[in-house]
C-alpha cells in the first residue's frame, strides 16, 4: 500500500499541522464477532473507518466510526483490535487537505469530472 509506512510513522508521532487520522478496515461478521480481511471479492465484506487509533508495534487499537450497514456484530463506537496487515486505507489531514483516502479515486475518476475537480478543490485529493 502506498505510504502506508510513512502514515503509521506520523501517526506514531503527529507532526504539527495534522489531524483526524483514520484507518479503513475491512469488516465481515463470524459467529459472535467480525473478522478483518482486505480481500475485496470475500463475500459480505463492508469496509468501514476507524479513528482513536493507538499504536502498539504492528498492533493497533481503534474505534469504529461508521455505522455498519451489512455487517450486524459490530456498532459504531466499538473498540476495535488489528493488525498492519489488515489496513486496507488509510487517511489524515495535513494543513486542511487530505492527504491518503486512495479507494476514493477510483470512484472519483468513473464520475463526472465536475465532481472530481471539487473533491481535489476542497480536500486537495490527489488521484493519478
Amino acid at each position: 500500500m502506498r505510504e502506508l509506512d510513512g502514515f503509521l510513522e506520523k501517526l506514531r508521532n503527529p507532526p504539527p499541522g495534522t489531524e483526524n487520522y483514520n484507518i479503513k478496515l475491512g469488516f465481515t461478521d463470524k459467529a459472535k464477532g467480525v473478522v478483518l480481511t482486505t480481500d475485496e471479492m470475500a463475500s459480505h465484506i463492508e469496509f468501514m473507518w476507524v479513528y482513536q487509533i493507538e499504536a502498539s508495534g504492528d498492533h493497533f487499537t481503534a474505534l469504529l466510526g461508521d455505522t455498519p450497514e451489512d455487517v450486524h456484530n459490530i456498532k459504531q463506537g466499538d473498540r476495535v483490535e488489528f493488525e498492519k496487515s489488515d489496513i486496507f486505507d488509510w487517511l489524515y489531514i495535513e494543513n486542511g487537505k487530505m492527504k491518503g483516502n486512495y479507494t476514493v479515486c477510483p470512484l472519483l475518476l468513473a464520475g463526472p469530472k465536475e465532481e472530481l475537480d471539487q473533491y481535489r478543490e476542497i480536500l486537495g485529493i490527489v488521484c493519478d
